[in-house]
């Protein structure tokens, strides 16, 4: 059965996730421009008609940016908090078809999506959750965390596939050319995950059952992805995790991630690719 998460592409430039079930196509996101998102979701051989939900995790434009042509152009309904729904007002014209995104979820075709507070400087940031009710497997999607909180703590344990930000590296971001204050907010606790937070969490929510990690929304200036996923998998060790480990490119759509199968393949004890 299929169920399946692909990166579109994430970084301070744009983030966007899709997720495939059997009966429904949804992304996370749609932080990028309509002719992008055309182009990348044509990458990974899906017509933006057949996206059937857009979840808005809030409203900083590397997240929200197609929301309202996407909308408008393909006829995508979007689901966001109430709070999210107001900072989107400049990209929306009132026609669009917007559903709330209530603490108790909601269904679209085989997937159930809830949604988990996070501590970020919008202005109701959530990590989301996608339930694929065929297998009872569910993925977790938590970019711009600040800190873990304790709801995202409880949403995203037990998930068979994580989308986890490593911002960026501590001594890269001290050596940034931002301004203090751009450094004290990337860094503070409304801010965004390091690669250190990134892998105490990660190893936090290791179990048997998670068959990957795909690390996000990666700074350019101040991270490298050999680099995060070295500090994750050294995090990661003590763990006894076995399964992927990857990080998302910004540029260009990665594969699509077969959860069922990561899953069975970490059961049947192979090494999938964790570096060292």
């Amino acid at each position: 059965m299929t169920f399946s998460v692909a990166s579109l592409g994430s970084g301070s430039r744009g983030n966007a996730f899709l997720v495939e079930g059997e009966r429904a196509r949804i992304l996370i996101d749609a932080g990028f421009s309509g002719a992008q998102l055309a182009r990348r979701l044509a990458a990974l051989e899906v017509e933006p008609e057949a996206i059937d939900l857009v979840v808005v995790t809030h409203e900083h434009r590397d997240h929200s940016a197609g929301i309202g042509i996407g909308a408008r152009r393909w006829g995508w309904s979007l689901a966001m908090n109430a709070p999210t729904r107001r900072a989107c007002a400049p990209l929306l014209r009132g026609g669009e078809v917007c559903r709330d995104l209530p603490p108790t979820g909601l269904d679209v075709g085989d997937l159930a999506i809830e949604a988990a507070p996070t501590h970020h400087d919008a202005a109701a940031p959530a990590a989301i959750t996608v339930l694929h009710r065929p297998t009872g497997l569910r993925a977790g999607i938590a970019t711009d965390l600040g800190r873990p909180t304790t709801p995202v703590r409880h949403a995203l344990r037990d998930c068979a596939f994580l989308v986890l930000e490593a911002n960026h590296d501590e001594r890269r971001l001290r050596a940034a050319s931002y301004p203090w204050r751009v450094k004290q907010r990337i860094g503070g606790s409304r801010g965004h995950l390091s690669n250190r937070h990134a892998a105490d969490f990660a190893r936090e929510l290791a179990h048997p059952g998670l068959g990957g990690i795909l690390l996000a929304h990666l700074s350019h200036e101040c991270n490298d992805p050999d680099l995060a996923l070295e500090r994750v998998a050294t995090g990661l060790a003590p763990s006894g995790y076995g399964g992927v480990l990857e990080t998302a490119g910004q540029d260009r759509p990665g594969p699509r991630y077969d959860v069922a199968e990561l899953v069975r393949t970490r059961a049947d004890g192979a090494q999938l690719s964790l570096p060292i």
